[in-house]
């Protein structure tokens, strides 16, 4: 187990390789990559005694897709309220 002063992320990007390498032992970060594990090789990993992941380096197998944020989208009100009738509409929700 790291304690909260030991725990960091470090994201680098290999030219070479044309591949973004993670390595974290922060608890949000591995989740955010365990819920897509399909995009990363595993590279080293080490599990707690309950058998939680508590360290993780990986590679990206796909560089197209960066760890930069992206800007939020700007929308009308009216965009908006057309996304929520789409969305309405896609999902069948019936108002109550």
């Amino acid at each position: 187990m790291y304690l909260p002063e030991e725990r960091e992320t470090v994201i680098r990007f290999d030219e070479l390789d044309n591949a973004w390498y993670f390595e974290t032992s922060v608890r949000k970060h591995i989740t955010k990559i365990e819920k897509r594990i399909e995009l990363y090789e595993i590279l080293e990993e080490e599990f707690d005694k309950r058998g939680n992941r508590i360290y993780i380096r990986a590679k990206m197998l796909d560089a197209g897709i960066s760890p930069f944020a992206k800007p939020k989208r700007k929308i009308t009100d009216e965009q908006r309220q057309a996304m929520s009738e789409r969305a309405k509409t896609r999902f069948k929700v019936t108002e109550t």
